[in-house]
């Protein structure tokens, strides 16, 4: 079983090498909000810190989003390493424009679960052959049953499940497609309503409840996200 952390930019600056000891690999980005991609030096600073695989996260993306995404991933596959960026993907536009990129293996990201766990199972498998898919990224328990048959790796998060997702930040009181001063920060909020009986935890334009690790054996990697 892999480990592995999920961090925000907010988290690179001062960030230690001893708060990813005990983890295989890093997750920087968010699959949430494109104002919260790291430029292309953080990255490769983070690489360089890290000394193993670093995964870049990306959310839904806007027509400019969509161009910034590609500008950083083009930067980042020009960098030789022994194995192609892994880069999970909630945007049906860049898995499109990745595909033709050697060096970069796509992952379906927590975005498009509901639908990629409706898909025909002889279907999907052929899609992700075709995209070059090197996994799925899950949260949730009922989208793992409905992965089964799923030929490639399912990738787990944790403590956190994604709720909901919205383009306009709360922190700034607008629609977040410029960019923006991460007023967020990497804090998760939690929120109290007598209309919700669970808690919810804000991040920045995403929403979350509680959830805990599952046993399966379509799991191969557990992704802990920083608290």
């Amino acid at each position: 079983m892999e480990n592995a952390i999920s961090l925000s930019v907010s988290e690179l600056p001062g960030l230690k090498p001893a708060a990813l000891k005990g983890f295989d690999r890093v997750y920087i980005g968010s699959e949430f909000c494109q104002n919260r991609l790291p430029t292309a030096a953080a990255f490769l600073k983070l690489e360089k810190m890290f000394r193993g695989p670093v995964t870049l996260a990306t959310p839904l993306l806007t027509d400019g989003g969509l161009d910034q995404a590609m500008t950083l991933v083009k930067a980042l596959t020009a960098v030789k390493r022994k194995k192609p960026l892994e880069i999970v993907v909630n945007d049906w536009g860049l898995l499109r424009l990745i595909k033709k990129n050697k060096l970069a293996r796509p992952v379906l990201g927590r975005l498009l679960m509901w639908e990629i766990g409706e898909m025909d199972k002889p279907f999907l498998n052929a899609f992700c052959r075709e995209y070059r898919v090197a996994g799925v990224e899950t949260d949730s328990a009922e989208i793992l049953e409905k992965l089964k048959g799923v030929s490639g790796p399912v990738h787990f998060h944790y403590p956190f499940r994604f709720k909901s997702v919205t383009r306009y930040c709360s922190y700034i009181r607008d629609f977040n497609s410029a960019a923006c001063g991460l007023e967020c920060g990497p804090a998760f909020v939690r929120l109290s309503s007598k209309a919700i009986p669970e808690p919810i935890y804000m991040q920045g334009n995403a929403y979350f409840i509680p959830n805990k690790p599952l046993r399966s054996l379509l799991i191969k990697r557990l992704v802990k996200t920083s608290v």
